[in-house]
């Protein structure tokens, strides 16, 4: 069993650490809101005083931070992450960035003699919490063939994309496609509403069309009725997605008119306070004035 140290201990990384501790790993945990640490500690984690204190005492340390500058503020500052890699060392981040951080963090990583891996996860907190995430591993391969069994303790599946950076693209086409596709459900829905369609009837006859599919069964009946958007993926993170997905294509010379208009509406729900909310509170850019 592996020593890991875990960084980041939010909606998806508490369950994710959780499980890594259930399979029996010695698990350093640390947070920057320490009052997240004390389920985990009470399972069996040791915690950590600071960022520098746990990469000490791990082998492998893994983030799971909201946004590339959270990740960089703990791996850069004075005690970060990279003041105590080195050799023999394996960090993990399993952050969503955009392919240029992710690029970055592997330059400065290897400068240590430590290992990199990018291993972003497809799935939000139920799956996170079944251990059953999908997990889209970039860097070396040998690595993430050393690194593949104590990913499975986290997720159902590992796909090794390749080098460093197309995991992390990868993700952002996931979340891309995920926040265009509910920006234009609720157009579609909420016109169709307008026009006297039930919502009962326009959720059974797409769930029986070429369109259906999961993201709708899930998050569909709630956007349509009660609108509770209880949290699984926060719409402030689908918002920095959309945003590092328009800048993907910027790089990449392709036009993304169609992320950029939903990214919009997602700004506008933002706006209107329903950042801490579910992604699918996105509907409120259409209908709060």
């Amino acid at each position: 069993m592996a020593r890991v140290g875990f960084v980041g201990l939010g909606i998806m990384g508490a369950p994710m650490c959780a499980n890594v501790l259930a399979k029996g790993h010695d698990v350093t945990v640390y947070n920057r809101s320490r009052e997240k640490m004390a389920p985990l500690i009470a399972k069996g984690a040791e915690g950590a005083s600071s960022v520098e204190e746990l990469v000490r005492q791990s082998e492998i340390v893994i983030t799971m931070l909201s946004d590339p500058t959270a990740v960089w503020e703990v791996i850069a500052e004075t005690a970060g992450v990279l003041s105590s890699l080195g050799p023999g060392k394996t960090y993990i981040d399993m952050s969503t960035v955009s392919p240029e951080s992710s690029r970055e963090i592997a330059v400065r990583v290897h400068k240590t003699g430590a290992d990199f891996l990018e291993a972003p996860v497809l799935g939000s907190r139920k799956p996170a919490t079944e251990g059953n995430l999908i997990i889209l591993a970039g860097g070396n391969p040998d690595v993430a063939k050393r690194m593949e069994p104590l990913l499975l303790t986290m997720g159902s599946k590992v796909v090794y994309v390749g080098e460093v950076g197309l995991a992390a693209h990868m993700k952002l086409i996931i979340n891309q496609m995920m926040g265009t596709l509910l920006c234009v459900f609720s157009e579609a829905a909420l016109t169709g509403m307008a026009a006297g369609i039930p919502a009962e009837k326009i959720l059974d006859v797409i769930e029986s069309s070429v369109v259906g599919c999961q993201a709708i069964r899930i998050k569909g009946k709630d956007m349509l009725g009660e609108r509770a958007f209880a949290v699984h993926f926060p719409l402030k993170h689908a918002l920095k997605d959309m945003r590092l997905a328009v800048l993907a294509g910027d790089a990449q010379g392709i036009p993304t008119p169609v992320t950029a208009a939903a990214y919009q509406l997602f700004s506008i729900a933002k706006e209107r306070g329903y950042a801490e909310h579910d992604s699918s509170a996105v509907l409120r850019a259409l209908t709060d004035k």
